[in-house]
């Protein structure tokens, strides 16, 4: 803090660049002076230090330092690159004595973004994430939320910021917080972009550009949802942890009552053991082969109820609930719960993450993806993977009647074969070895 107080007054008392007015919108003038507010905007000193006080892990304490660090350097940068001020604000202090000596408070400018707003929300996303990996009730929870938006309020109601600094200061503490503590961040940016542009047209900036700013993330979000192995909205396993000559062999899209059972008897043949992402009602019609992969060694995995392929991205959280809840009975026939979740085609759904952790899923990618489901020819499929494969690697294969006739066990067949012929070995990793 002594550190970043000396630099934030030397380039507020010594601008390099011509000051910017930030101009007022409709929320300024709805919101009036309250002194009372005062107390919850000092409250920060109380807040921000309490989060790295409450961190019982060593890891956790490194990585506050860094994203605190990270976020005031680009506070100070933009401070020293684009110097700000905002109107001052028409108050009769005669009436407000105890409070007065604000109106001296950072009088030259620096407002946009407000680091006081930045760090009360990077602060409640660390606590967010601390409050879970503690299992804290719902109300420390909400708690948190409420202090910090308090905080973020008391800067408006008492005139040292406005409302497009507030705004710019949450992006700014959300995607520090985001890249350092959740992987939410798109989420948080795409809606406060939007509802920064909403307050810069009523600011008046022409439409156009506010347009273009309402959807500047939209894009980018889109991205991220159909991307496979994309990170920034759910944690994906791409890779396992082994100093051995070892491959993760992963099968979706089963049972199916051809391919199963021949693919069992090939795994057998090559002490092989892999997880088969099973889709929830094709397992409810074939309880037997869920029971026969579980008998011979091999995982069940989870590939949701109904594999919806083209509309998985935008399920609202109550269908993603059902896809997730309703094929657990047929894939924990012996009591064992699924622990690997694989989503159709690696696509994302922005509740994803929520509900893979309250599930106690992880979400497993892949780093060599064989394209059996398009291929015509076996060694095709098979050259493809042995060209990446490393020891760690997670191989995608698929088995039904979605794969071409030639494709279906013909492909695992040689591909198990190939692997043997280099001294790999299919294992399925551990619960540490994917951290």
């Amino acid at each position: 803090m002594t550190a970043f107080f000396t630099l934030y007054f030397a380039i507020l008392d010594h601008p390099f660049f011509p000051v910017t007015m930030i101009p007022l919108t409709v929320v300024d003038h709805w919101i009036g002076f309250q002194p009372w507010a005062l107390a919850l905007y000092v409250s920060l000193w109380i807040y921000v230090p309490l989060l790295p006080c409450l961190m019982v892990e060593w890891r956790d304490l490194v990585r506050y330092v860094f994203a605190a660090a990270t976020l005031s350097i680009i506070g100070l940068t933009i401070f020293t690159l684009w110097p700000t001020t905002i109107p001052r604000p028409d108050i009769d202090w005669t009436q407000y004595p105890s409070v007065a000596f604000l109106k001296t408070i950072d009088a030259s400018g620096n407002t946009c973004p407000s680091l006081h707003v930045a760090f009360a929300v990077f602060t409640a996303i660390g606590f967010e994430r601390l409050l879970r990996k503690l299992g804290a009730n719902r109300t420390l929870r909400l708690g948190n939320l409420l202090w910090s938006g308090g905080i973020v309020y008391s800067t408006l109601a008492t005139k040292q910021h406005i409302a497009l600094d507030a705004l710019a200061g949450a992006l700014l503490g959300a995607t520090v917080a985001g890249g350092f503590f959740c992987r939410r961040v798109l989420v948080v940016l795409s809606g406060l972009t939007k509802l920064s542009a909403l307050l810069l047209w009523l600011a008046g900036l022409p439409a156009p550009w506010v347009l273009a700013l309402f959807v500047s993330t939209d894009g980018f979000m889109l991205y991220h949802l159909l991307a496979p192995n994309s990170q920034a909205l759910c944690r994906v396993f791409t890779r396992f942890h082994t100093g051995q000559p070892e491959v993760w062999l992963t099968i979706d899209d089963g049972p199916d009552e051809h391919d199963t059972p021949r693919l069992l008897d090939l795994l057998d043949q090559h002490q092989a053991r892999a997880t088969f992402f099973l889709i929830g009602e094709l397992a409810a019609r074939h309880p037997e082969l869920v029971a026969e992969i579980q008998l011979r060694g091999h995982e069940i995995g989870h590939h949701t109820q109904t594999h919806p392929l083209a509309s998985f991205w935008c399920a609202s959280s109550g269908r993603l609930a059902r896809e997730l809840d309703d094929a657990f009975p047929a894939l924990s026939l012996r009591g064992e719960r699924p622990r690997r979740f694989r989503a159709p085609a690696g696509i994302k759904n922005i509740f994803l993450s929520c509900a893979l952790a309250k599930r106690h899923l992880d979400c497993i990618g892949w780093s060599v993806r064989s394209c059996d489901s398009i291929a015509r020819r076996p060694d095709r499929v098979v050259a493809r993977v042995m060209k990446r494969v490393r020891p760690g690697a997670i191989v995608l294969m698929h088995e039904g009647a979605r794969l071409h006739p030639r494709i279906r066990v013909e492909a695992i067949k040689r591909l198990l074969d190939a692997l043997t012929a280099r001294g790999f070995r299919c294992v399925v990793p551990t619960q540490e070895q994917l951290r």
